[in-house]
């Protein structure tokens, strides 16, 4: 018996050693989507797996893009930097496989930052995290290839190993603008009858027909999420992951995507954590540079402090939300704007030209078709014909409380002019310290390129150890690999001695830098 119990013991002390400390954190991202939920008062699209999250959870009233375009925005999530500092502010400067269906002049460039810029994931790696991205990157920029242990179509948790803690990426294109156009059919009248739409918009069937069909992505969206949580139960992690769903921009329509309102800024972000919450909704200013330093907060990492966004976990400093617009594909429209939680003023750089850009790629979705027509026709309202007005007001004011869909331009109110002067000196402020906000794309482009020459790395040194082997990078700002030949993934490293057997290769790698590898052969 004592035996029996001594054996007992040891295989309890043995369970509970292995047991997994840190939070599981997954992050269940969409694109295209603006406050089109029930938890925002919008139910027309039914979403029970959305909801079981936001019921478990805390929905967040104020999450702000830096950018209304996926790229630009994708860029500042993974650094949680703002991409006017990194120079990723541009749609599309980077791209994998060159090709020209969006008419880019422009030729493609991968951001090369002044300042030290670092995948977060790459810390959460380093800190004992499997990381995994399911699938999309589009960081607008060379992506590290220390960043993921998995980064594809079936990149998952369950690749881990026991008990180790995980950050894992979902991406959905269900919801993407194209599916608009991609999805289009003709809605019942029902359905229809049941939209409200913008005051902005004319108040139109064509219109409501595409918001209908955006309200079934959302629910395809819905289907999928719940997949996800399904998996999370039937493998016993659920409670122990802390689950964000974001949107990586505004909505998909016509003064949404690649507008600076809020329609194009504000996204929806509910988060279940880990332990039941004491209120349900929250009102604090979230930018999306935030993101990653408080997933580094919840995982006890330390934040670099190079990362211009704040962790928003257990603290509330955000004062002001920034961001910015810039090239949209083949078009340029550079507009900044700060925002408090009453205030909002946009300055726009360039005066004579509309805000409305004829994107090609827009042009196939039936609601962009019939503002181009009747705006031709003269039967737009006030706020639509200033969209394609061919010349616009330097700075907009708006009273975000009263005012929510930025139709009333209070510049030149002198009631007002203390919000703007102060409003004026913390937006310039912002942009005079981004690195590249002020310069223009085609110095962008001749510095990112180094005036035609390659950013060329140096080569790391290689310290014998006994049993071992010490990397010394030699490159400032930089991020060290390594992995045995004939391995898949890159480990990172360290700073510690690594035992790598007989053939290995290290990695360096850095923004805007061609990728350095060096293979190593201890038996030649």
């Amino acid at each position: 018996m004592k035996h029996l119990l001594i054996t007992k013991l040891f295989l309890f002390i043995s369970i509970h050693a292995t047991t997994q400390e840190k939070p599981n954190i997954l992050w269940l991202v969409c694109e295209d989507q603006s406050l089109f939920f029930p938890q925002y008062g919008d139910s027309l699209a039914k979403t029970p797996n959305i909801n079981q999250l936001s019921n478990e959870g805390i929905v967040y009233d104020n999450f702000y893009a830096v950018s209304p375009v996926c790229a630009p925005s994708r860029s500042s999530i993974i650094t949680g930097m703002y991409p006017t500092t990194i120079g990723t502010q541009h749609m599309r400067a980077y791209k994998k496989i060159e090709n020209n269906k969006n008419n880019i002049s422009y030729p493609s460039y991968s951001a090369s930052p002044n300042k030290k810029v670092q995948f977060f994931t790459e810390i959460l790696r380093l800190n004992g995290y499997y990381c995994t991205n399911n699938s999309k990157e589009d960081y607008n920029m060379l992506m590290s290839p220390l960043a993921w242990d998995e980064s594809s179509r079936t990149a998952h948790w369950k690749n881990r190993k026991k008990n180790q803690p995980f950050f894992a990426v979902f991406n959905f294109s269900s919801t993407h603008e194209s599916k608009i156009w991609g999805n289009e059919r003709q809605h019942s009248k029902e359905e229809i009858s049941k939209v409200k739409l913008p005051p902005f918009y004319p108040n139109n069937d064509a219109i409501k027909n595409d918001f209908v069909t955006n309200y079934k992505n959302i629910e395809r969206l819905d289907s999928l999420i719940g997949k996800i949580i399904i998996q999370l139960k039937q493998d016993n992690l659920y409670n122990n992951t802390i689950i964000f769903f974001y949107s990586d921009h505004g909505g998909p329509f016509p003064r949404y995507k690649r507008s600076i309102y809020d329609t194009g800024i504000k996204c929806p972000l509910i988060i279940k954590w880990n332990k039941k919450p004491n209120k349900k909704r929250n009102n604090q200013m979230i930018s999306f540079i935030d993101l990653a330093p408080t997933v580094l907060d919840l995982s006890d990492c330390n934040t670099p402090d190079n990362i211009e966004g704040i962790s928003f976990y257990n603290q509330n400093k955000r004062k002001y939300i920034y961001a910015a617009t810039d090239r949209f594909d083949e078009y340029t429209d550079k507009r900044r704007c700060i925002r408090s939680d009453s205030f909002k003023l946009i300055l726009n750089c360039d005066t004579s030209s509309p805000i409305m850009k004829p994107v090609k790629y827009r042009k196939k979705m039936a609601t962009m078709k019939l503002l181009d027509s009747l705006h031709l026709e003269n039967k737009l309202n006030m706020s639509m014909n200033d969209w394609y007005n061919s010349f616009k007001n330097k700075y907009e004011l708006y009273d975000i409380i009263n005012d929510p869909n930025e139709l009333y331009n209070l510049f030149g109110n002198k009631k007002y002019d203390t919000v703007f002067n102060e409003l004026k000196q913390e937006l310039f402020s912002w942009k005079e310290s981004s690195d590249f906000g002020d310069m223009n794309e085609l110095e962008m482009i001749d510095k990112m390129l180094n005036h035609g020459m390659k950013h060329v790395l140096n080569e790391p040194e290689l310290e014998t150890i006994q049993n071992g082997f010490k990397i010394k990078s030699n490159n400032l700002n930089s991020s060290v690999g390594w992995r045995k030949m004939g391995a898949e993934k890159w480990e990172i490293y360290n700073g510690n001695i690594i035992e790598p057997g007989n053939n290995f290769e290290t990695i360096i790698f850095k923004p805007g830098y061609e990728i350095l590898h060096k293979s190593y052969f201890k038996n030649k």
